[in-house]
This record gives structure tokens, C-alpha cells and sequence, in this order.
């Protein structure tokens, strides 16, 4: 892997030009790992074996502070969603994958789809990310920055794939102050999870 991407989030609150001013994670996991161990972390792991295993929620979780890199089955990333008081947005369960979970302290959260056998914190942009944002408004703002050319989604939502970077697809949907991006090593996979309809908050 030679890409040398973006630091996820950083171009949130700038103004915008073009469509420069959408989330852009051009996703490298050590630098999302750098930020949360930066803010000085709490990180835990469940990881699914048969359902025994029960979550714990960390102190910083609770407060909104950065967790992650962790593993978690989704009846702990909803605990998590619950914790948080925020969304986390995934593409549903997919068998023979675990979810790593990465939040950093301006609340923007990363699912990250390991294969199983894949240690978490596993270097590399090769995998599939949801990413969610705090964003006003996120709804009408991609609606106006993607000048018509947006994808209309089940329940209101949008879809704009990110022409400057194909890897990431932005996703809106309304009532919401979130931005979803969805992003993978393949131009036509992130599409086409993006637009199928699985993307929703755990619940």
C-alpha cells in the first residue's frame, strides 16, 4: 500500500469549495489509531465467541472521549451507539468479518470490516470503513454540494460518490446532523455498499 492519505475528518469546518469540503478520510488506519492514543484512550475488546461474551463501556466512552482501536460484536456497538449518544452508522453484519471500532474525541467513529483471523489495529487501507461525522444539516449540505448529481437512497437519504477520490462515497440521510462516508480500496465496492440500502445506524 503507497497511498499516503488524509487524516480522516480533517477538512471538517472549512468552508466550502467545490466539493472539497466534504469528509475525506483517504483512510489510513495509523493515523486514526495515532489520534485516539493522542487523546489517551480507554480500549477494550469483545470479540463475538458464540454471544458469551458481554461488553464493558470504558469511562472515557461514556464521557465522549476517543476509544478504539477495539473489536466488537454489533450487540456491543450498540450498547456503544447507546453510550455515546450518537449514531454508528455500518453496512450491517457480513459473515466471516468482525467490526473494529476507532472513535476519536471530535466524535467522528470508524466500523472497520476485519476479516476474521485479522488483529485489530491491522495496518492498511484494504478493508471496508463506515465512517461517521458530526455534520449540521448534513442532508441539504450534500444536496448542494452534489449540484444534482447525487444517488437517491431508500428513506429520503443521498449518495455522492466523491469524484476526486472514487474510493469514498458520502452519505446523507434526513433528520439526521451525521455524514456517512463509506469507503474502500474499490471504487465500485464502495458504491455499491453505499447505495444498497444497508446503511444504518446499529440498532
Amino acid at each position: 500500500m503507497h497511498e499516503q492519505p488524509d487524516a480522516p475528518g480533517e477538512h471538517i469546518g472549512r468552508p466550502p469549495k467545490g466539493a472539497e469540503w466534504l469528509q475525506r478520510p483517504r483512510i489510513r488506519l495509523g493515523a486514526i489509531v495515532a489520534l485516539a492514543v493522542a487523546a489517551g484512550i480507554v480500549a477494550w475488546a469483545v470479540v463475538d465467541r458464540g454471544g458469551s461474551s458481554k461488553p464493558s463501556t470504558p469511562a472515557s466512552s461514556a464521557a465522549g472521549g476517543a476509544v478504539g482501536p477495539v473489536l466488537l460484536t454489533p450487540e456491543a456497538l450498540r450498547a456503544e451507539s447507546r453510550s455515546l449518544g450518537q449514531p454508528i452508522y455500518w453496512a450491517g453484519s457480513k459473515s466471516g468479518y468482525t467490526y473494529e471500532l476507532t472513535r476519536t474525541v471530535t466524535g467522528h467513529v470508524y466500523v472497520r470490516y476485519l476479516p476474521t483471523g485479522t488483529a485489530v489495529g491491522a495496518k492498511g487501507a484494504g478493508y471496508l470503513i463506515v465512517a461517521t461525522y458530526p455534520f449540521p444539516n448534513a442532508l441539504a449540505a450534500l444536496k448542494k454540494v452534489s449540484g444534482g448529481t447525487g444517488i437517491a437512497l431508500p428513506d429520503g437519504g443521498l449518495a455522492v460518490v466523491d469524484t476526486n477520490y472514487p474510493k469514498s462515497v458520502h452519505v446523507a440521510f434526513p433528520g439526521t446532523d451525521y455524514q456517512v462516508e463509506v469507503y474502500d480500496p474499490s471504487p465500485k465496492t464502495a458504491r455499491s455498499v453505499a447505495v444498497s440500502g444497508a446503511v444504518r445506524p446499529v440498532r
